[in-house]
Formats: structure tokens, sequence, C-alpha cells
């Protein structure tokens, strides 16, 4: 970031503003003039000694000394325009007061004839548009700087975010109830549980005993058990690309960024035969443009647009990239009842996943529950939504200038 650079695009435009408002009646009645006039030169032929103390009445807003009366003999030595006679070897195409019909400068070397600005245009002035690094200063020929800037950045490459599949496990069904009914009437139950932390082994824990009565009736007549549970570790994010890594940025301070400089040398002079035309400097790396406040359209003849800014503050920054909590993960168990203590014998089945419900499965009365066991069938891991790789955050735009420009810049 150029705090000063920023800083200085708005303090130039303003103290170029200011500069409008200070109009003194002479040069020599400044008493800290420290430039007398030369002797025998009236005070209407007196150069100015400071940009500041006469500015030229017809361009206000530049730091530049009104001109010398053409009429006055020592007119070749203050500031353009000047006669012709000071450029074309003596011959005075123009009038005695310095009127425009063809008074300006016959020649147009090494620049070129632009149009005049349109109305509420400023300029034409020389651009400088590219990387800010190594951005020339204001040439010799357009040497009063008038703004600087920088364009509206692009948006922020911000990481694709995604996540791995989370780590889990599949546990067996801890909650099995033995009932002597049906399991359209279950009667009385009997507790069947597996051990607490159990990992689906051969267990004899809560054995029932064949012929053990409940109530009268068989206590076993029907199995109900719970659906396995899965257990799953939060997702590991990732983001892919080449985020902007930190806090508020700003671009203005990319070096190699795009950056614009406006210099002028106005009053530029009229070209010969072409009075709706004025002769501008070509330097190398600079554009002929004119210039308005705001975003503004081209006007016609002037098809390259550029829309600078005096402060650009960038507070932009991405997201983290996080995961969302895990789902849809799945597993199957195939639940067993054995009649030996050592699982050796099947006395019934159940396949449950962890999308059932409770299931409930009729058993032949009487019979003795001595073990259970449960194997893991399949485990399919759920899934975490990626969140984060977002571009959160203010891009302050400030002192937008629109600048229109002919053509490409001179090389």
């Amino acid at each position: 970031m150029h705090p000063r650079r920023l800083l200085l695009g708005t303090l130039a435009t303003a103290s170029l503003s200011a500069a409008m408002f200070l109009v003194l009646p002479s040069c020599t009645g400044d008493p800290n003039a420290e430039i007398n006039c030369p002797p025998g030169t009236s005070e209407r032929c007196c150069p100015c000694p400071y940009p500041e103390l006469c500015p030229d009445p017809d361009f206000p807003g530049y730091l530049k000394p009104r001109p010398i009366p053409w009429d006055c003999p020592n007119a070749c030595d203050g500031p353009p325009p000047l006669p012709p006679r000071c450029t074309d070897g003596g011959a005075d195409g123009g009038d005695a007061d310095g009127g425009d019909e063809g008074g300006m400068s016959s020649l147009c070397p090494p620049g070129a004839c632009a149009p005049k600005s349109p109305q509420s245009w400023d300029g034409p002035v020389a651009l400088y548009y590219g990387p800010d690094f190594g951005a020339p200063p204001c040439p010799e020929a357009a040497p009063m700087f008038v703004f600087e800037g920088w364009p509206e950045p692009a948006p922020i490459p911000c990481e694709t975010c995604s996540c791995d599949p989370p780590l889990g496990t599949c546990s067996p069904p801890t909650t099995w109830t033995v009932s002597a009914g049906p399991c359209s009437d279950l009667g009385v139950n009997t507790n069947f549980d597996a051990p607490t932390n159990w990992d689906g082994s051969c267990t004899a824990n809560t054995s029932i005993q064949e012929g053990k009565t409940c109530g009268g009736v068989p206590c076993v007549g029907s199995l109900t058990v719970s659906p396995p549970m899965i257990e799953e570790q939060p997702c590991t994010p990732h983001g892919n690309g080449d985020p902007i890594p930190g806090p508020a940025h700003f671009t203005a301070g990319d070096a190699f960024g795009p950056f614009g400089r406006a210099c002028t040398g106005a009053p530029w002079p009229a070209c010969e035969q072409e009075e709706e035309k004025v002769c501008v400097p070509k330097p190398p790396s600079f554009e002929t443009c004119i210039m308005r406040e705001g975003d503004e359209p081209c006007p016609e003849g002037w098809p390259i647009k550029h829309l600078l800014y005096g402060e650009v503050n960038d507070q932009r920054e991405c997201t983290a990239c996080t995961c969302g909590a895990p789902s849809g993960g799945s597993c199957t168990v195939f639940a067993a009842l054995h009649e030996d203590t050592a699982c050796s014998t099947l006395r019934g089945s159940l396949v449950i996943t962890t999308a059932d419900p409770t299931l409930c499965t009729d058993l032949s009365p009487s019979v003795g529950l001595a073990a259970k066991s449960a194997t893991l069938l399949t485990y399919e891991p759920g899934t975490c939504a990626p969140e984060g790789g977002q571009a959160v955050g203010d891009l302050v735009l400030l002192d937008a200038r629109t600048f229109c420009c002919l053509d490409a810049p001179a090389n």
C-alpha cells in the first residue's frame, strides 16, 4: 500500500481546485515578489515570478502563470502560448493582441494534433497507464501533475474448499430385548442386552435358560434388536487454489499492478489550419486523453477508456475452509442368537442397518438363548459439506476519474 501516493492523488487535485481562487491584480503588486520588472518594461509586460501569483485566467486550476501579451517585446521570454514569431522566424500569423485566429504555434513536432476537450471534460492531458513499479514522472513536455490513481481491482481468488471423508466406526447393537409374546403382542420383557462397549464377539452375559417362564408363559417368544450406531470424527478440510492470505490488503500497493498518472502542460497551442484541434506532445509511454470526474461514458472520438480511483482500499479476504458435521454414513450388521455359550450353534439371526428402525423377529417358544454375537458386514462413511473459501470484506473506491484516450501510448 502506498498511503502517501493514495493521498497525493486527492491532495493534488484539491490543490489545483484551490488555485482557482488565487487571483492577484498584477505580478508586481505582491510585496513578497523577489523578481522585479526589467528596466523599461511596463507592468503589463512584466514576467510573472511565481505561478501562484498570477495564474492564467483562461486555464484555472493549473499552476501555470499567464502568458505575456503577444504585443510585448519580451513575449518570447514568457510561458506558452508564444507568438508565432518566436517559432517561425518572425512571421506573425496572429492578431496583435494574441487572438486565436491562426495565432498559436504553427508547428507540432514532436507531438500531434488532437481535438479540443468536449464540454464538461478537462484536457487533453498526457496519461501514463501501466505498472506502478517504474512509472515515469511527468515528462518535460507535460510537467504539471494532475492526477494519479488505480483501476478497480479484480475479484480476489479464493481457494476451492473440499473435505476428506470422516474417520468412523460402526458399533454393534447394544439393546436386545426378549419378549414372552410375539412381535404383534410382546407381553413380558426380559433384558438380553449386550455388555458395555461390546465389540460384537460372542457373549453369554445375559443368557436365558430353555423352558424359563415369565408370567406363566415361556419367556422367549420374540426378540427386538436396536440398529447399529455410527460414530464419526470431524472431516479434515482442504483448499485448492491460490488464496490471498492474511487480513486486509491494499491492491494499490501491488508494484506490478496497473496504475495511472495524468500530466499536463496546458494551455496547448493550436494546430495550423485546424482551429478545433490543439498541438499536444507525444512523450513515450503516455497516451493523449481527456478526463472527467466520476464514471462517465467516453464521448465520440475518444474510444479508449480508463477508469481510475484516487484511493483504492481493498479490505477483502477469503474465509478459511471448514467442514460441516458428517452425515449420510451407514453400516450393516449380522446379529446372531446361539444355543450354546461358545456361539457354535445358530438359533436365529437378523441383518440390521443403521437406516432400519428397531427390528423384531418371532422366536420358537420355550427355546433357550445361551449367547449372542454381531458381525460387521459393511461400513460406508458419510460426507461433510465444505464451507468457507468465500470473499468477505469491503472494497472502498474513492475519487473516481474517467480518462478517454485517442490511441495507445507512444513507445
